[in-house]
């Protein structure tokens, strides 16, 4: 077996690169899926149309400060943030026919690195790009970008995060029935930025375009109809559930799909969770006679 040349690979030269890490990557997290979700529901409020102040005062409500948004040609995405952490929503398809016609392009166009990805969507994010760009480079270069979005929000936050620079200051993309979006080469293109796609149970839209090359990117978090997440599920047990809901009751895979769904059963899960970790210090702290640690609450407060 050839050895890789060291000298080529650790050159003093290439340290101040190599020790420069990206420290603002983020790990899975139930709050934060939860969160994200939410801020993808939110998405969906038409700032453009006068609902500016509504969007605002939700964002708020989740501990979040609108900054801007973008909208052009049905295209629509907004940037808030907190002294924490910055989000990139992008909005999903609504009933206005150019987002229709994005979400049934699925020629293919190939980027620079050659990757093919669906035209239709590329299309779609080149017209807010350069304004997103620089929204994200004036923010502070010490706040983590988290990016999310629903449905045809969710291919527009998986190219997003390929394309926002650098990528070391995303924290992560979650999507929520995020259709595939391009060949397994674009999803190659993901490997440093933490990609979580949730699946609602049967949801439709994650299962297509159907062919042509498309593969799905990121990892797989799976919300049973029980309301249970799972990592990375048997995908032959997925297919045939799937077939079985198609079978059974035609209209569930397109009911699973609403953002308000994912949002629900992901509150739930965060909230269940939560409580089997104060289980778990509270039955140490018993057993060992201290008193249970306090944890962070979402507006950087302590709370029990």
């Amino acid at each position: 077996m050839n050895k890789p040349n060291r000298s080529k690979y650790y050159d003093s030269n290439h340290n101040s690169s190599l020790l420069n890490l990206p420290v603002m990557r983020a790990a899975y997290s139930d709050r934060t899926a939860w969160l994200m979700a939410r801020c993808s529901e939110l998405a969906y409020v038409e700032f453009e149309a006068g609902q500016e102040q509504q969007l605002r005062d939700s964002l708020k409500e989740l501990g979040l400060e609108f900054v801007r948004g973008f909208s052009r040609d049905a295209t629509c995405a907004c940037l808030a943030r907190n002294d924490r952490f910055a989000v990139l929503a992008f909005r999903g398809t609504t009933q206005d026919y150019r987002n229709i016609l994005t979400d049934m392009d699925i020629r293919f166009y190939r980027d620079k690195s050659g990757a093919r990805i669906s035209d239709g969507f590329s299309k779609a994010y080149a017209l807010v790009q350069d304004d997103i760009a620089a929204a994200v480079g004036a923010l502070a270069v010490s706040l983590p970008l988290y990016i999310t979005g629903h449905s045809l929000g969710g291919a527009l936050a998986v190219i997003a995060s390929t394309r926002i620079q650098p990528s070391d200051r995303i924290a992560a993309c979650y999507t929520y029935g995020c259709p595939r979006v391009g060949t397994g080469e674009f999803a190659s293109q993901l490997w440093k930025v933490p990609v979580y796609r949730q699946v609602h149970s049967s949801d439709i839209v994650p299962r297509v375009p159907f062919g042509f090359g498309y593969r799905q990117a990121g990892d797989l978090r799976y919300i049973e109809r029980s309301g249970a997440l799972i990592e990375d599920p048997n995908s032959i047990g997925l297919f045939f559930s799937f077939v079985l809901s198609l079978v059974t009751n035609f209209k569930r895979v397109f009911e699973n799909h609403r953002i308000a769904g994912y949002v629900a059963s992901l509150q739930d899960w965060a909230l269940y969770r939560l409580k089997l970790d104060k289980d778990m210090q509270a039955a140490y702290a018993a057993a060992h006679g201290s008193a249970p640690a306090k944890t962070l609450s979402s507006s950087g407060s302590v709370a029990h």
